[in-house]
């Protein structure tokens, strides 16, 4: 009887130690990011932030609204400890990148970000620049998607367009939807907010991608005041719409920008992420499902 009970517990211990960790076949999304020093003077770094994970049919975020720094030493426990990412960008694999979630987040801007353990030149697409330096406002590279798989392909190829004459009247149309009503500030000192009544021509086309099933996304742009707003003042920051196959708009979010788009989950079907950049806020959203469903990976800088 002994001896077996002995087989028996060196047989689990030999599963258990074979098994990988929980987060070993998960399919786990993060984003290589290059980041301003903490202090000034110092240079740039760059790290792998965890961001989505794959939850059956659903991603999810890992956890980042944290308040003090007591929740920034206490979550990391929740991230994976290492993790070696295919990093991508248009549908191609930039190369890997082996990353370590440290002893604790040492800032709220820090929430999730693994230090680069691998060796050798990081993928890196461009030059710096300050249009992705978010609230900060810093000149950084361009972030970049890793999965913990090696899914990179963009199935639906995403691409950069122009809006064509009979698209813009669907967007005009989604844009009023979403915003009735307009104010802009005047009076001597700026403090006084009065209607604003816009004209659709107003609303201009920022930024537009289209993929080869005919979905379209969009971000507008209209220098005005949303009135509803209980923080009235504070200007609309560049709403996204999506455009079906059926031609009706759709509104996504504000405050971002198109980061990458590929089939994260090999389904067949891209996923969209887009990079939070709002004041005092930054993150990511993914967006999934023919933007049926997204999730949200949010902190805030302080």
């Amino acid at each position: 009887m002994v001896r077996n009970i002995a087989q028996f517990l060196l047989l689990l211990a030999t599963l258990i130690g074979s098994v990988p960790s929980i987060f070993g076949q998960q399919i786990l999304l993060g984003v290589l990011e290059d980041n301003p020093g903490h202090y000034a003077g110092e240079a740039n770094f760059r790290t792998v932030r965890v961001v989505f994970q794959k939850k059956g049919d659903d991603w999810q975020p890992f956890n980042s609204d944290c308040r003090d720094q007591a929740c920034l030493k206490a979550i990391t426990s929740t991230y994976p400890s290492e993790v070696t990412w295919t990093v991508t960008f248009d549908g191609k694999n930039m190369g890997q990148v082996t990353s370590r979630t440290p002893a604790d987040f040492a800032w709220y801007g820090s929430v999730g970000q693994q230090e680069i353990t691998s060796k050798g030149p990081l993928p890196t697409v461009g030059v710096r620049s300050s249009e992705f330096g978010g609230f900060s406002d810093a000149a950084v590279y361009r972030p970049l998607v890793a999965n913990s798989q090696p899914y990179f392909k963009d199935p639906e190829r995403w691409k950069p367009t122009v809006i064509s004459a009979d698209l813009a009247p669907v967007l005009q149309r989604g844009f009023r939807k979403r915003f009735p009503k307009l104010c802009r500030l005047s009076g001597p000192d700026q403090s006084r907010l009065e209607p604003f009544r816009y004209r659709d021509a107003d609303v201009k086309v920022a930024k537009a991608y289209v993929s080869s099933s005919g979905w379209t996304v969009v971000r507008l742009h209209l220098q005005a005041v949303d009135c509803e707003d209980t923080e009235a003042g504070f200007e609309i920051d560049d709403p996204w719409f999506v455009v079906n196959t059926k031609q009706s708009a759709t509104y996504l979010d504000s405050g971002m920008w198109l980061v990458d788009a590929g089939d994260y989950d090999n389904d067949g079907r891209s996923e969209l992420v887009f990079s939070i950049n709002r004041y005092n806020r930054g993150g990511y959203e993914i967006y999934y499902d023919n933007f049926g469903k997204r999730a949200v990976f949010e902190f805030s800088y302080h």
